[in-house]
């Protein structure tokens, strides 16, 4: 379980589903996709529902790790552009490898998401730049 162990003590509720693995930390929502992971329309869909059913309506800065998307399709994410955007302030995406960082370039550039977005691969500057979302 990896996002248990870079949590911080005071967070106290964490939000699975199979895809993913979120929590909200001060004012940022923190998600952290499962390893190995093909993101289609039916699973972008189910990440979606979840995190607006775990916001409870509130708009969050997320801070997203997908360094376990191996896959996306073209209507995921076009989906994750577009509905993806409800009740998020900016997003913060974690790039570490070849593969995720090609990913999001294509979303960035191509699907053009309709909040604020920007690729990192430092954890910290990410934090950083999502605190004026707040």
């Amino acid at each position: 379980m990896i996002a248990v162990q870079i949590l911080k003590e005071d967070v106290k509720e964490i939000f699975e589903i199979p895809y993913v693995t979120m929590w909200i930390d001060g004012p940022i929502m923190y998600c952290k996709y499962v390893d190995d992971l093909h993101l289609s329309l039916e699973v972008a869909k189910t990440c979606v529902e979840g995190r607006i059913y775990f916001s409870k309506g509130k708009s969050f800065p997320l801070f997203i790790d997908m360094t376990g998307i191996k896959s996306t399709t073209r209507e995921a994410r076009k989906y994750m552009a577009s509905m993806g955007a409800t009740l998020v302030t900016a997003a913060a995406l974690i790039t570490k490898s070849p593969v995720s960082r090609t990913i999001g370039n294509i979303f960035l550039k191509i699907d053009k998401p309709q909040v604020p977005l920007k690729l990192f691969t430092s954890e910290e500057k990410a934090r950083e730049w999502l605190t004026q979302f707040e």
